[in-house]
């Protein structure tokens, strides 16, 4: 007899006993003799799962990294709504990504004792500066002056456009770099549509650039649609 005979045949005699079995009996037989084949093919399977979501995820680009950071609306914000409008303005299609985190919270303020949320906030942007994907941050005063004073922002004055740079000079807020030299480290959006896009109530917004960002010119072009109406 060949296998392929022999194999029909010990699928036959298979169906012929499940069939002279109980329900309760067909799973209990089934999970004997089978879970090893079921647990392959679970693990297989898993495996395949996770391959596919890989590549599905490498097919889409990432056109723009940003981090709203020390709102305490942030909540109930419209961040993703924003993010679309920016998405449209650029004529950006279904795989192309605005990525955005607004749950980090970190006080740098002297006076107050940081939490386990300051340094689990701390943590994450550290991790996600150190891998060059973040390209803008919007956050409050205090915070500037932290990563202006380590040298972790570009000086806005000598990257933005001059139409840009005139549109927002009244905004810009200079603060000491590592050497104790001011420069323009960051924007003041109060005069902007930030409020209006992002539908929060944030007190304090100020615009910056990460330093080692490699999407400035998408980032300044955020800047920009920022302001328009």
């Amino acid at each position: 007899m060949s296998l392929k005979d022999s194999l029909k045949a010990e699928a036959r005699q298979e169906r012929a006993k499940l069939k002279e079995m109980s329900f309760q009996d067909k799973l209990w037989y089934i999970w004997e003799y089978y879970k090893i084949h079921m647990l392959i093919g679970g693990i297989l399977l898993f495996f395949l799962y996770v391959l596919g979501t890989i590549f599905y995820q490498k097919s889409f680009t990432t056109q723009l990294f940003y981090v709203v950071m020390n709102d305490p609306y942030a909540s109930f914000s419209d961040y993703e709504g924003m993010s679309d409008g920016f998405k449209a303005r650029m004529g950006y299609g279904k795989k192309d990504r605005v990525d955005m985190d607004t749950s980090l919270h970190i006080s740098f303020d002297s006076s107050n004792a940081n939490t386990e949320l300051d340094y689990a906030s701390l943590a994450k942007i550290t991790a996600i500066v150190a891998s060059q994907d973040l390209d803008l941050m919007i956050t409050n005063a205090d915070a500037i002056d932290h990563y202006a004073e380590n040298d972790g922002l570009l000086d806005l004055e000598a990257v933005l456009p001059a139409d840009l740079l005139e549109l927002v000079k009244e905004d810009i807020y200079k603060v000491p770099d590592s050497s104790g030299a001011a420069f323009s480290a960051a924007i003041n959006l109060e005069n902007s549509h930030f409020h209006e896009k992002a539908g929060t109530e944030m007190e304090e917004a100020y615009f910056c650039l990460i330093s080692n960002s490699r999407r400035i010119d998408t980032a300044i072009e955020f800047l920009r649609y920022l302001y328009e109406e």
